[in-house]
């Protein structure tokens, strides 16, 4: 991510944040990360936030994924692992049924790209 991205990041995270009656403290806590670490993305200093602890910080705050997804201009979901090893990380699921979900979610796209 760029400086620039970063920054448009920060600005993000932080309006929202205050929109929302919220300090960094508070929202670090929900978001379960370090204060230190949200105090830096809002300024702008990070340009390769971890994606699993910034997406804690933008269900805490209600932002949708995408709109941090264009800002930084795919850099967060580019750095998320594929579907498959998630799948097998999170919900210990066998080869077969990754399949499935990995058949469905590209019949998703798809559809969303004949739109």
């Amino acid at each position: 991510m760029t400086d620039k991205q970063a920054s448009q990041l920060g600005r993000l995270l932080a309006h929202a944040r205050r929109s929302r009656g919220l300090s960094l403290r508070a929202v670090a806590a929900l978001a379960d990360v370090a204060y230190p670490w949200l105090s830096r993305i809002e300024r702008g200093e990070f340009n390769d936030p971890a994606p699993e602890r910034l997406t804690r910080v933008i269900d805490a705050l209600g932002i949708d994924p995408e709109r941090v997804n264009r800002i930084t201009h795919g850099h967060v979901s580019s750095s998320l692992p594929g579907i498959q090893t998630y799948f097998r990380a999170k919900f210990d699921l066998s080869p077969e049924e990754i399949e499935i979900i990995e058949r469905t979610v590209r019949e998703i796209q798809r559809k969303h790209e004949d739109q």
